[in-house]
């Protein structure tokens, strides 16, 4: 409306300076005269001068106040209202601006600011009155994490985000909150907005979020105190916890089991040896990445599937994950087909060697299953029973006279089921045995049951 009446006073003066100042066009015809009317008082002779033009016409080009932008575009209102604070410190004072932010006239909705001092104390907090006076370390949020340390670490010249898990102090819930934090004149002036992160019941995305709450708080707080942070049991959440290698592989942070700290990847080991730690370290990518395998669930005691999310940042490995039942021994097929993917998996994540040697070893056996594989010659090259190993493929004849060794080199990456007489070595004598084979990478990885 400003900018609209002063356009119209601009044109009303450019109208006026053009009749003022355009020559005279020439006259027109004589009019009958008029009567007279009454003479009014004389009044002063007015003009606007250039200077005065000038000053209304900038009036209409200079930009009016800046407006605060719309709370559904939340990050930058977010930095509009740390920005407002900041200027009320430089207007007003720190007094005057710390009393303000303790009010709750000052909370805007889900926007508080939080404040800082040089030595990390808490200056303002309107939402949470207990904090002002107290070290940002009384700050933490759900698990004991420390969130109030984390924001000043965070804070920068240039402003920073930071987001972790909080509670919202409008709804109770424990919610995701992204901070934009600036560092000023020796102070860190804070604020943020919350957002539903991912629930638990959709694991994969509550796997990435912790995984990358970790990293964040690694980036801030540094490697010594974000490994002190992942050792405690606080930092557990139900089957969730961070698993933390270095540079060389040695496990740094295990907060549900302890005595893994200080051990190499290649002793972290699953049920039956299972190279689990080799595995991890082995498919960490800058990008993430997914590896599931066998382990023994520390809240329920059960060995069970574990998924991880694998994140290698800085040198560093971190990882979590969550547990999911397999498939039970009683389904035979379906727990077969797992153990041959198992291994399939393992092979993609330490390569042909290491996976032939585990599979070459007793410990590798789970009851009635164990893996054979079988190379492009079909020879075997992998099999816990020496006198397996580089089986001519030609003896693969069981004791009816069936030669099965062309179905199961007939194997393709779908997989297949093969069918034949062999020695059950749990019972000693001959059962009908089926095997699950499939064909990955050119070799056959195989598994089976005997009935």
């Amino acid at each position: 409306m400003r900018t609209l009446t002063l356009l119209l006073w601009a044109m009303a003066l450019v109208l006026l300076v053009a009749a003022c100042r355009g020559e005279a066009g020439p006259p027109g015809e004589q009019g009958p005269a008029g009567p007279q009317g009454p003479q009014g008082p004389a009044g002063d002779t007015q003009s606007l001068d250039e200077a005065t033009i000038t000053s209304i016409l900038e009036q209409i080009q200079a930009p009016s106040e800046v407006s605060a932008p719309p709370k559904w575009d939340p990050a930058e209102y977010t930095k509009y209202f740390v920005r407002s604070a900041i200027e009320k410190y430089d207007s007003e004072g720190l007094d005057a601006t710390v009393a303000y932010y303790n009010t709750p006239e000052s909370i805007d909705g889900q926007w508080y600011m939080f404040i800082f001092d040089q030595n990390d104390m808490f200056l303002a907090h309107a939402a949470n009155p207990s904090y002002p006076g107290q070290h940002a370390s009384v700050a933490v949020g759900p698990n004991n994490f420390p969130a109030g340390e984390a924001v000043v670490a965070a804070g920068d010249e240039d402003g920073a985000w930071l987001s972790y898990t909080f509670t919202n102090p409008a709804t109770g819930a424990v919610e995701t909150k992204h901070s934009w934090i600036v560092e000023y004149d020796g102070l860190t002036f804070g604020s943020g907005w919350y957002e539903q992160g991912p629930a638990k019941h959709d694991a994969p995305a509550f796997t990435r979020a912790f995984v990358g709450q970790a990293i964040e708080l690694y980036n801030v707080l540094g490697r010594e105190d974000t490994v002190a942070y992942y050792n405690t049991p606080e930092s557990i959440d139900g089957q969730w916890y961070m698993f933390i290698y270095d540079q060389n592989d040695i496990m740094l942070a295990h907060a549900t089991i302890p005595s893994y700290v200080g051990l190499l990847a290649s002793e972290t080991v699953g049920p039956k040896d299972f190279p689990a730690g080799e595995a991890v370290v082995a498919v960490a990518e800058e990008e993430g990445a997914w590896y599931s395998y066998t382990f023994t669930n520390p809240t329920t005691g059960a060995v069970e599937v574990k998924h991880s999310w694998i994140v290698e940042h800085d040198g560093l490995v971190f990882a979590s994950g969550w547990y999911e039942r397999g498939p039970a021994k009683h389904d035979a097929p379906a727990f077969t087909r797992a153990f041959v993917g198992q291994a399939i998996d393992l092979y993609d994540a330490v390569g042909r060697e290491d996976t032939i040697a585990y599979y070459n070893t007793r410990e590798s056996v789970d009851g009635q299953w164990y893996i054979f594989i079988v190379d492009e010659d079909g020879y075997t090259v992998g099999h816990h029973n020496p006198m397996f190993l580089g089986r001519d493929p030609a003896l693969r004849v069981d004791s009816t006279g069936y030669f099965y060794g062309d179905d199961l080199l007939s194997a393709t990456e779908s997989g297949k089921w093969v069918d034949y007489v062999l020695l059950n070595p749990e019972t000693g004598d001959e059962r009908q045995k089926h095997t699950w084979a499939v064909l990955h990478d050119g070799l056959i990885f195989a598994s089976g049951w005997y009935e």
